[in-house]
């Protein structure tokens, strides 16, 4: 009787192990391995069937064969096991914790929300097939964006594009004088667009579903600064697969299983519904936010006796990579010198700025952060430097802001600015106390010092709501009071922030589109990723 016991009693374990053991912990809410293998199933149930569904537009002409391909390619990766296992691994987290937060913000998820929800999986949304001209307004060399003078000059050729249309010219004689160049490969096809879709441009798609029967959309100005005219020519209405629970549970799909997921997709809309009725929908408190992002080395404490430098590299034929190759007598080498000894004088008597010709460079990575190099050791194992380069940015006597002439290394010529010794915080601290001073120029000091693509605005980001940054920026905008400048916010870099004025305002409608995008995802990860007010175990494989 006793072995029989043990016997038994080994078997419950096992079992248990097996089906009930925890895999993750959410706020004290278990998750098992038959909750996870259950997520899986439907996770997979989801993939087979948008596989199907893109094989039937390829088939029926709504998608070209290359974009059913890269869909495809795409979901073939999505399916293979540490991938699907690891996306429903922390779905079935997101749930947990949704279904959590979703009674504190008012929302109630009702058997009828769920089964509208299954409907809306089980549908085919209806399609459109379009065709887009667009219209970019011209940028010049060296700046970030279009001058008024030029969006009005797009705007104007636009209108004209549209006018023609509206006079009976053809569809394919506009596109050839539109001057878009991607248009005039394909006609401007861009196959069906579903409903809800946000590519290319979610007031685009809103004007084409806005329209009732074939036509021409008006000139409509995107979220990205582009003039765009849409032309409409079929409509495909949505289709509800009246099979489509009947179909998962073929693929191993429990019902009970399938309605949870469904849940936490309701209570997430649900709550981002109320998110964007509090910021988008009315009025709210807003802040002119300002930016100046400093090069923080990645989070890592530099090593002793390292400087930071920004530069600008002049490689022959513009390939740094290929540079080593080119024989020293290679036209090309005198060129990018010739190129980087105007850069330094460009510099050096004031005419240029280096956020002004830092996107001009061939080294791509410093390019994006105005020039910025991580701080860099001379006796550092870990960084190995061209000799000719470790040469000039460690010469002795270098002050802060002091301009090097061209060097010239194998990736090509440099044009170096020494910029500091001090460690990350230190630099920080003393570059707030700058910037804090009466009278001081936060826009110079954000072109000068910034690692941001704002620097060559003067850091500007405009105005700022509630969710559309992440979480622990927010934090900080929101803790700042006008004409003040906030505590540096530690990361990868170090930001500092200056709210340059509070008001009550409606977004406009690109930063209402940026808020549609990412209000939920900022609100939900500030809480998700906040020990303080959530507790994560994660068992799986522990």
């Amino acid at each position: 009787v006793i072995a029989v016991l043990l016997l038994v009693g080994v078997g419950v374990a096992s079992w248990y192990e097996e089906h009930l053991a925890a895999v993750a912990v959410v706020n004290g809410e278990t998750i098992t391995k038959d909750a996870l293998r259950d997520r899986v199933a439907v996770e997979t149930f989801r993939l087979e069937t948008l596989d199907a569904r893109t094989r039937e537009k390829v088939t029926l002409g709504r998608m070209s064969a290359a974009q059913g391909q890269q869909l495809l390619n795409y979901l073939d990766q999505q399916r293979q096991p540490d991938q699907i296992g690891s996306v429903a691994y922390e779905r079935a987290i997101d749930t947990a914790l949704i279904l959590q937060l979703a009674p504190g913000q008012g929302v109630d998820v009702t058997d009828a929300a769920i089964d509208d929800q299954v409907t809306k999986d089980a549908t085919t949304p209806e399609s459109r097939h379009t065709f887009m001209i667009a219209v970019t307004p011209e940028t010049s060399a060296g700046a970030t964006a279009p001058t008024q003078a030029q969006k009005d000059a797009a705007k104007k050729k636009a209108d004209g594009l549209r006018a023609d249309l509206a006079a009976g010219a053809s569809w394919e004689n506009v596109v050839k004088s539109s001057g878009d160049a991607a248009a005039a490969d394909t006609n401007g096809d861009l196959y069906f667009l579903d409903e809800g879709i946000t590519s290319p441009d979610v007031p685009f798609v809103d004007a084409i579903f806005a329209l009732t029967e074939p036509g021409y959309t008006a000139v409509v100005e995107g979220g990205d600064g582009v003039y765009r005219i849409g032309r409409l020519t079929e409509i495909a209405p949505a289709v509800v697969d009246p099979n489509y629970l009947s179909r998962a549970k073929d693929a191993g799909v429990k019902e009970e299983a399938y309605r949870l997921a469904a849940s936490s997709l309701v209570a997430r809309d649900a709550i981002e519904a109320k998110l964007l009725a509090e910021v988008v929908d009315k009025p709210s408190e807003q802040r002119r936010v300002a930016e100046l992002v400093l090069e923080g080395n990645s989070g890592v404490s530099p090593a002793a006796g390292a400087v930071l430098v920004k530069h600008l590299l002049y490689a022959p034929k513009d390939d740094a990579q290929g540079a080593a190759s080119l024989a020293s007598d290679d036209p090309a080498w005198k060129a990018a010198e010739e190129e980087a000894t105007k850069a330094y004088g460009e510099l050096t008597s004031g005419k240029a700025r280096f956020v002004d010709l830092a996107l001009g460079s061939d080294d791509t990575g410093s390019a994006a952060r105005n020039g910025f190099v991580p701080y860099m050791a001379k006796d550092d194992p870990s960084v190995q430097l061209d000799p000719a380069f470790a040469a000039a940015i460690f010469a002795p006597g270098l002050t802060p802001g002091q301009v090097l002439p061209p060097v010239k290394s194998a990736f090509g010529w440099h044009v170096i600015e020494f910029v500091s010794t001090d460690a990350p915080d230190v630099r920080a601290q003393k570059i707030r106390d700058q910037a804090a001073a009466p009278g001081a120029d936060f826009a110079a000091i954000a072109a000068e010092s910034s690692v941001a693509a704002s620097a060559a605005t003067g850091g500007e980001l405009g105005w700022v709501a509630r969710y559309q940054r992440p979480a622990e920026e927010e934090k900080t905008i929101f803790a700042t009071q006008a004409n003040a400048l906030s505590e540096p916010l530690a990361g990868t870099d170090l930001t500092l922030f200056k709210v340059e004025e509070i008001a009550t305002r409606t977004p406009d409608e690109a930063q209402a589109s940026d808020l549609r995008t990412s209000a939920f995802a900022n609100w939900y990860l500030g809480i998700k990723d906040d020990p303080e007010q959530t507790t994560i175990e994660r068992l799986l494989g522990g």
